[in-house]
């Protein structure tokens, strides 16, 4: 049985480890909020882009793509046999399954893939480590880019990806993220940024005029479609990751104390003991 002295250092050891997870949780709560707020504000106006593009999509009668260069590379169909793929992870863990369950999702989709991955971005320092380990090949890697950067980021990833795609050098571009729910519930997803998917035709009439024609407007949508779509699924990744870990630590807090409640227990026991065995010894010293 370990000593009361072993006892009451246990216990110090584990005020001062709940203590670290629920200033983590508060930090966490902070984040989730910031990174939220731009990820919701954000959503209206990408599902905006998407009706914006649908509705360009439908002025040309035929169901064909316009003559406009990225505009064909864009909506013509084309065989997938080199693609870019962009794996969204975390630079730290301590966030629960957010890490482990994307990179699971990421080593499935490269198994089932029979593609060639021409071009792989590694976003997070736990997507490096897990491309290094593995020895994959093309990594590009990008850790510690904070929430304000997220913007730039998305425009590099978007516009080498629209500049390869138009040149033939890659046939489609896919982002592996953690889709953010609600603060206790992230799901790893596959997005497929490009080649776009013919949208469906608007519901009621047009109500945009768009100068100086269709073809144009459509050129300029679709670069920013993508940028729009790249920076969504790091918003989503980024609020996952905030949530998973405020939900993490505040399962270690409530650990913490749980176990403080049972070393106590366990403390008061040791020292019942002792005192117990004390009161023994002097009854019997005096008996005697």
């Amino acid at each position: 049985m370990p000593s009361l002295q072993d006892i009451r250092r246990r216990i110090r050891s584990v005020k001062n480890t709940q203590q670290v997870t629920k200033a983590m949780k508060m930090i966490s709560a902070v984040k989730l909020r910031k990174s939220q707020d731009r990820l919701l504000a954000l959503r209206p106006y990408a599902a905006k882009l998407h009706g914006l593009v649908a509705e360009v999509v439908t002025r040309f009668e035929d169901g064909s793509a316009p003559a406009t260069p990225l505009a064909q590379a864009f909506l013509t169909p084309r065989e997938e046999r080199r693609i870019q793929i962009a794996i969204v992870a975390s630079d730290k863990g301590l966030c629960g399954g957010f890490n482990a369950n994307l990179l699971k999702t990421a080593e499935a989709f490269l198994q089932d893939c029979t593609a060639d991955v021409v071009r792989m971005d590694l976003i997070g320092k736990r997507a490096v480590d897990w491309a290094r380990k593995r020895k994959l090949e093309g990594g590009l890697p990008h850790a510690g880019v904070p929430l304000e950067g997220l913007l730039a980021l998305s425009k590099e990833l978007a516009e080498e990806a629209v500049r390869r795609y138009a040149a033939g050098e890659l046939d489609a571009f896919y982002i592996l993220h953690n889709h953010f729910n609600s603060a206790l519930s992230q799901a790893p997803k596959v997005v497929k940024v490009f080649p776009v998917a013919p949208p469906e035709a608007p519901v009621g009439p047009v109500s945009h005029l768009l100068e100086p024609d269709a073809g144009t407007v459509l050129e300029a949508l679709l670069p920013r479609f993508v940028e729009v779509e790249t920076l969504r699924s790091l918003l989503e990744s980024a609020t996952s990751e905030h949530a998973a870990r405020m939900s993490a630590m505040d399962k270690a807090s409530t650990n913490a104390a749980e176990m403080i409640d049972k070393l106590t227990l366990n403390m008061n026991k040791v020292r019942q003991a002792a005192i117990t065995n004390q009161i023994i010894e002097v009854v019997s010293g005096a008996a005697s």
